[in-house]
C-alpha cells in the first residue's frame, strides 16, 4: 500500500521526467512536504486537451456520489486487481486516470518481528517518480470545487517484498500521454505491463510516523538498519 509519501520537486523537475508529456504547472513551486498524509493536499496531473494540467487535490477518492467524507480514509489506494470493479473506482477508471509526482515514499516493516521501521523508498536515478492514480470532482462547502485522488498500487517488486506485499504503481513517461487520454483497455495494459524504475530504499527515524513531524531530516538514513532486507 501507499500511506505516506513526499513532494518536494520543482515543477522543472517534473517538467524534466515527464517528457515527451507537455505539461501545465503552476508559476510558483509547491511547498515541499515530507509527510504527506491522507487528506493533506497534493498533487494531480490530469488530461488537458494536450499533455496534461497540475492541480492540487486532497488525498483520498470522493466520488461525486458518497455523502460520508469519511470514505476518503479508506480511498487512499485502489487495487489495480479490482479498480475497474469497485464501486468507488470504476468511474474514475473509466474517464479520470491521472499521475501523482511524489518524491517517494514510506513504507513500514518488522525486521525483528516486534519494531515498525520505516523505510524511505525513492528512485536513485532521479528526484521525482509518478505513480498511477485516479481522481475526482465535487462541489465543497464553500462553493467551490473538491478534487481528490487515489493512488493505484499492485503487487510489490521482487526487490521490496520484504518491506511490504504492495507498492504504488510507478509509471514511465514514455507512457504518461496513453495513460491519461486512452481508453480504460489502453490503461489496463500500460498498468499490467509497467516496470518499475530502479529504486532504493533505507531506514529512516520513527519520528515520520507521526503526521505532524515534517521537514527533510525524516527522509535521511539512520544507520543500524540498511543490511536487514
Amino acid at each position: 500500500m501507499c500511506g505516506r509519501d513526499t513532494f518536494a520537486a520543482t515543477w522543472a523537475e517534473v517538467h524534466a521526467f515527464s517528457r515527451p508529456l507537455p505539461l501545465i504547472t503552476p508559476a510558483t513551486d509547491a511547498v515541499p512536504n515530507y509527510n504527506r498524509a491522507p487528506t493533506q493536499e497534493g498533487w494531480g496531473i490530469v488530461a488537458a486537451e494536450v499533455g496534461g494540467t497540475a492541480l492540487p487535490m486532497r488525498w483520498g477518492l470522493l466520488p461525486a456520489w458518497a455523502t460520508d467524507a469519511r470514505l476518503a480514509h479508506r480511498t487512499i489506494n485502489a487495487r489495480l486487481e479490482s479498480v475497474a470493479e469497485k464501486p468507488a473506482f470504476r468511474g474514475a477508471w473509466r474517464q479520470r486516470r491521472c499521475l501523482v509526482p511524489s518524491s517517494g515514499y514510506y513504507e513500514w516493516s518488522k525486521p525483528d518481528g516486534r519494531t515498525r521501521q520505516p523505510f524511505f523508498i525513492h528512485r536513485r536515478d532521479a528526484p521525482v517518480l509518478f505513480f498511477a492514480g485516479l481522481w475526482e470532482a465535487r462541489p465543497d462547502d464553500a462553493g467551490g470545487e473538491l478534487l481528490t485522488y487515489s493512488i493505484i498500487t499492485h503487487r510489490a517488486d521482487p526487490a521490496l517484498a520484504a518491506l511490504h506485499e504492495r507498492m504504488p504503481l510507478v509509471l514511465p513517461a514514455c507512457v504518461f500521454d496513453h495513460w491519461l487520454h486512452g481508453s480504460p483497455d489502453d490503461a489496463m495494459a500500460i498498468a499490467r505491463s509497467a516496470t518499475p524504475p530502479p529504486l532504493a530504499f533505507h531506514a529512516v527515524d520513527r519520528a515520520v510516523g507521526n503526521v505532524r513531524n515534517s521537514g527533510a531530516r525524516l527522509c535521511e538514513a539512520v544507520t543500524g538498519n540498511d543490511s536487514l532486507f
